[in-house]
């Protein structure tokens, strides 16, 4: 399966192998000690992001990785034996594991998969990302504006948690704004909890500083 998966996201540093086998990695902390199918959650962590190249290929900007990615998980699954029930639950796992949709994580093994792929943007792992995220889409390095404006004119709907519609109108700053700050009351395990606010503090300095450099206080 990592195999599989490996060929499918060799596109972007931010959404790699690497980043799912970090997600993979945190999925199973999260789940030890915790009354779950581990098989699905490490296939959900492994396959969470499989549809990712398709979405940033999509000149349109309608493709969604998630819902995609449930799509392209069946033949694979099926190709390997897993039967139809195991399949199904993986594939609600892929769907619901992103911040921006209306798709929320139903059972504890969904859960767990989100909020692993959550403590991926905050820390000194979610700062290091986001720039990469930058280059790829020729965004900002530093960009702050009125949020409830920011949403009107670039987030679907205008909806803070709406999908970016263009990415080069988009920031670091601006998605700590949108997204990263609130994702605290969103996590759903304690464990994930705990990690985030540790998290956060190191990003909450960082956008600090860089703030004040950009703007030559310091």
């Amino acid at each position: 399966m990592k195999e599989v998966v490996k060929k499918e996201l060799q596109y972007c540093p931010a959404h790699n192998f690497d980043h799912v086998m970090r997600v993979y990695n945190m999925a199973v902390r999260l789940a030890k000690k915790e009354n779950v199918d581990l098989e699905i959650v490490k296939l959900g962590a492994l396959l969470h992001d499989i549809a990712g190249k398709k979405e940033l290929d999509d000149p349109a900007g309608k493709t969604d990785h998630a819902l995609e990615g449930a799509k392209m998980a069946k033949p694979i699954l099926k190709k390997l034996g897993f039967p139809e029930k195991k399949i199904r639950h993986i594939q609600e796992c892929i769907v619901s594991h992103r911040y921006r949709t209306n798709n929320k994580p139903e059972t504890l093994e969904a859960k767990i998969i989100f909020d692993a792929d959550k403590l991926e943007t905050v820390g000194a792992i979610g700062v290091a990302r986001a720039f990469v995220w930058v280059g790829r889409n020729g965004a900002h390095i530093y960009k702050k504006m009125d949020i409830k404006k920011y949403a009107k004119e670039n987030l679907e709907a205008g909806d803070i948690k709406g999908k970016i519609k263009d990415k080069t109108k988009h920031s670091p700053q601006l998605n700590w704004e949108t997204k990263d700050k609130h994702i605290l009351k969103f996590l759903y395990t304690k464990k994930a909890k705990r990690i985030a606010k540790k998290r956060m503090k190191i990003i909450t300095v960082f956008f600090r500083h860089l703030e004040e450099e950009i703007k030559g206080v310091k």
